[in-house]
């Protein structure tokens, strides 16, 4: 399957001002393009410290962005934090096995999800995080999603070129995080 994106306009965003930002600008619009997604969030993993960051929300009073979430070392954990790859479910039950939020997510109305990794030098660095209503993560549409991982990889890179310590996809977002410490 031929990649989904136009490499010309991937370049152009990626060495524009704010680059980050506009190449994830890009990257969203394709994301529900070609696969669709309910909610889409994305995230900064600090390993060492079991927790990640999210980094853009596109519901902020649902899933703040800025906010810690802890991670478990789960199945998620161990296929996208060590194996370096996608997970993804179709059902409320699936995501209850590896997300401690699995209530939250149904109560926002999803129950299928799908975590993009952005890997670089052997290390996960970021997700895309989507979800979905029930089935809708099926193979095809993980297929067609994947198509554009290395662009979620570049986002990621663009980003941790910011070097700023609370760094968003947000151009607005002001580097505070929420009370909330988990979720």
């Amino acid at each position: 399957m031929r990649h989904p994106y136009d490499v010309e306009e991937v370049w152009r965003r990626a060495a524009g001002p704010d680059a980050a930002a506009s190449l994830f600008s890009y990257l969203r619009d394709g994301i529900h393009r070609d696969v669709g997604c309910g909610l889409l969030t994305a995230s900064i993993y600090d390993v060492a410290n079991m927790r990640s960051r999210r980094v853009f929300s596109e519901n902020v009073e649902a899933y703040p962005t800025g906010n810690f979430k802890r991670l478990d070392r789960n199945l998620y954990f161990e296929t996208v934090l060590v194996g370096r790859k996608h997970f993804s479910s179709t059902t409320i039950e699936e995501i209850a096995e590896v997300f401690f939020d699995w209530e939250k997510i149904r109560d926002v109305g999803f129950e299928s999800n799908l975590n993009i990794p952005a890997v670089a030098s052997d290390v996960v660095i970021g997700s895309v995080n989507l979800l979905a209503k029930k089935g809708h993560y099926d193979v095809e549409r993980v297929g067609r999603a994947l198509l554009w991982q290395p662009i979620v990889t570049l986002c990621f890179l663009l980003l941790s070129q910011s070097r700023v310590e609370n760094a968003s996809f947000s151009p607005d977002f002001d580097g505070t995080a929420h009370p909330a410490t988990e979720g």
